[in-house]
């Protein structure tokens, strides 16, 4: 009996895998042909940390819905500010990833990967003029791993 348990857990854990995967590929897809269609970069880093807490820990309060948005969100203007009105050398850098810890820290919205996205709005590689992109590939990355999570509930508990 124990060792029919451990192969229905080994199975489960094979199948969430799987799923994982899968509900990743389709939405990095989604944003890859909606990128394409309106020519325009919307492929970067930070939604593949995003799509591993979206899709291999769905629970976790970093894969909230608001965590993800409103980490981006004050990451990208708060890291626009920061290209915009200093130097952005390593101490505004410092200060700005600060201020985006503590404010999405403050308003309950922490989302690692947005720390990455701060890094790379500071580096002059996404703007506030990218934020539609932005908001659509997080929306459509959102709403896959809300339905694979659904889909993963229904025919696996």
């Amino acid at each position: 009996m124990h060792n029919d348990n451990h192969t229905k857990k080994r199975l489960l854990h094979i199948a969430e895998s799987i799923i994982a995967g899968v509900g990743a590929l389709i939405g990095l897809s989604f944003i890859g042909l909606i990128a394409q269609s309106a020519n325009t970069m919307m492929l970067i880093a930070p939604f593949g940390a995003t799509a591993v807490l979206l899709f291999s820990a769905p629970n976790s309060p970093f894969s909230n819905p608001w965590n993800v948005f409103g980490g981006y969100f004050i990451s990208t203007v708060i890291g626009s500010v920061v290209l915009a009105y200093t130097d952005a050398q390593w101490l505004p850098i410092a200060i700005g990833l600060g201020l985006v810890i503590m404010l999405m820290h403050g308003f309950r919205v922490i989302h690692p990967p947005a720390g990455a996205n701060f890094l790379i709005v500071t580096q002059g590689h996404l703007s506030l003029y990218l934020m539609e992109p932005l908001i659509i590939g997080l929306i459509t990355l959102v709403i896959v791993a809300m339905s694979v999570q659904r889909i993963k509930e229904k025919f696996l508990t």
